[in-house]
């Protein structure tokens, strides 16, 4: 009764948006089983989907679940602890803690980590969407689990500021019961057990139409629902996936039209997407990821070839069918190495010093291999020369994603010490274009000087470096932990 009446003050004081109102569940109704939730299962029929212009967005990461590269000093209060001990994702921070104290902490981030402020600078910036990732645990929770729920207050309070500021905003279930990947991005970085249980994906179901009837309610600010994010094609069959894709889509559809029915491609290459997609689809889109630092070779490239890889995978990408399924870059940013603290999961170290797990030596492409100056997380020590590549990588990846595609959401809009993922730092210090483009063009001395030390002949890297490049990005586009 206690934590009921914490959430009911919490939710009056939270949700003073402009909607007249509260929102649509409580925090305890939020995470109770299915049976208890008000059944919206009228299809509301949409043709406001065709007239959608291209999506220019960012994610709201490590929000709703919390990530230790996003906000590494919610993992660092735990240093003094034996290493065995230091939680490494959102189950074992909330396990540490308990309940009340999670909580309390919990709180306090989702009430500041993001706000209006942030939002209003977003809009400003040209970015038009947001992605919200979302942990099951907010929607259905058990008692036998140490996550702490009340997070829906919160979601509500911005999708109201998302109203308020224009924003279209998708909402993505990040986290999935028994984790559907293994890594901390699901919210447990645990050996996954999600399809080895009907439980489990009734429960995912069951988030799946909470966050339906979210985009029901808040109709003016929801316009995607992302149905599961990277669960790993490496754990079960691809039909197994297609069933729950399936299941997912009959439900959501079965309470509105309104939206874009959102998968994620399970790492699986462009030419095998079809293999996840049901022809009978409709409004739907293919989520796909691109990072370039989590794979042993690609990390080892320099800055030219990173740049020409760009062109490379996105051609794959856009030579996929897309007559019945259109296809968005969820994921990507505009970092090239694995110095970010944490990055690779909390107490693993990094391929560029040589220092994570089954990697014997420095892989960076120089000959000096430390993560500090242009690769640590003082973006005030960073060389001229670095802002202009990250400039011209970022415009690389946009200028295909921007014509290409449906569109892109960037990882992630803010992070505390992480520039090369930092959206609003990059349109702050220039790397990142606003929108409608306001990037002042480079000269063609800052394009000779990028280019000076790096023209290692893009001909030659051609011939044996692009079928691995085509398979490793696809591959490895996720944050390992």
């Amino acid at each position: 009764m206690q934590r009921f009446c914490q959430a009911v003050a919490l939710a009056l004081s939270v949700l003073s948006v402009t909607r007249a109102s509260p929102g649509l569940f409580s925090a305890e109704e939020a995470s109770s089983s299915t049976e208890s939730i008000e059944d919206i299962s009228e299809p509301t029929g949409s043709p406001r989907l065709s007239d959608i212009e291209i999506i220019r967005g960012v994610n709201l990461g490590g929000v709703f679940l919390i990530e230790p590269f996003i906000r590494p000093s919610l993992f660092d209060q735990f240093n003094s602890s034996s290493p065995s001990e230091i939680p490494v994702d959102e189950w074992t921070f909330t396990e540490k803690l308990g309940k009340e104290e999670a909580k309390r902490q919990l709180e306090d981030h989702w009430d500041t980590f993001v706000t209006k402020e942030h939002l209003e600078y977003l809009a400003e910036s040209g970015i038009n969407w947001i992605r919200i990732p979302i942990g099951y645990w907010a929607f259905n929770l058990t008692d036998d689990e140490p996550f702490v729920d009340g997070q829906v207050p919160y979601i509500e309070r911005i999708l109201g500021w998302a109203q308020e500021t224009g924003l279209k905003v998708e909402l993505d279930l990040h986290g999935a019961p028994g984790s559907q990947n293994g890594y901390d991005n699901s919210g447990h970085r645990v050996t996954p057990e999600w399809l080895h249980s009907r439980t489990n994906v009734d429960r995912t179901l069951d988030a799946v139409r909470k966050m339906t009837q979210l985009a029901v309610y808040w109709e003016d600010a929801v316009y995607g629902i992302q149905i599961l994010n990277e669960p790993s094609r490496w754990k079960w069959p691809v039909s197994d996936i297609l069933e729950f894709y399936n299941e997912a889509y009959d439900l959501v559809r079965s309470m509105t039209n309104d939206v874009y029915f959102v998968i994620h491609d399970t790492f699986l290459g462009p030419n095998e997407w079809s293999t996840l997609v049901s022809s009978n689809w409709t409004n739907a889109l293919m989520d796909t990821h691109i990072y370039q630092m989590f794979d042993n070779y690609i990390i080892t490239l320099n800055e030219s070839a990173h740049i020409d890889m760009v062109a490379t995978m996105a051609e794959n990408v856009t030579r996929f069918d897309r007559s019945s399924i259109g296809v968005v870059v969820g994921e990507f940013s505009a970092a090239t190495h694995d110095c970010t603290k944490y990055i690779n999961g909390l107490g693993r170290g990094s391929r560029w010093e040589g220092t994570l797990e089954y990697v014997d030596h420095p892989l960076c492409p120089f000959e000096n291999c430390t993560c500090t100056g242009d690769y640590g997380s003082d973006y005030t020590a960073f060389s001229d020369h670095y802002k202009r590549f990250l400039r011209r990588y970022i415009d690389s990846q946009l200028s295909i994603y921007d014509r290409e595609l449906a569109g892109w959401f960037y990882w992630n809009f803010r992070t505390e010490s992480a520039p090369e993922w930092d959206y609003m730092l990059g349109v702050e210090q220039g790397w990142i274009p606003k929108f409608p483009r306001t990037a002042i063009p480079m000269t063609s001395d800052e394009e000779s000087e990028i280019s000076a030390t790096d023209l290692v002949s893009s001909a030659s890297l051609s011939s044996t470096f692009t079928p691995y490049v085509i398979f490793s990005v696809l591959a490895f586009a996720l944050i390992l932990s």
